[in-house]
């Protein structure tokens, strides 16, 4: 069972981009972080990878962020 702080963290990156996985792997291409099936319907960052899910959401969001300034 996922505890919550993985919960949330998944809603959030569920929120930010769709799980896309390979259809073998229940791994998300895109941040890494382990998806509910290898069909990857939502985001369920392993326990031990946290801190690494959350940060490549903070880093992302700071990139798209600079991009959208840099485009007005």
């Amino acid at each position: 069972m996922p505890s919550s702080e993985a919960v949330s963290l998944g809603a959030q990156l569920d929120e930010d981009h769709s799980p896309e996985t390979n259809g073998w792997m229940p791994v998300c291409r895109r941040c890494g972080a382990y998806t509910e099936s290898t069909v990857g319907c939502h985001h369920v960052p392993n326990e031990r990878r946290l801190a690494r899910a959350q940060e490549w959401l903070e880093t992302y969001s700071d990139v798209r962020r600079h991009s959208r300034t840099r485009a007005i």
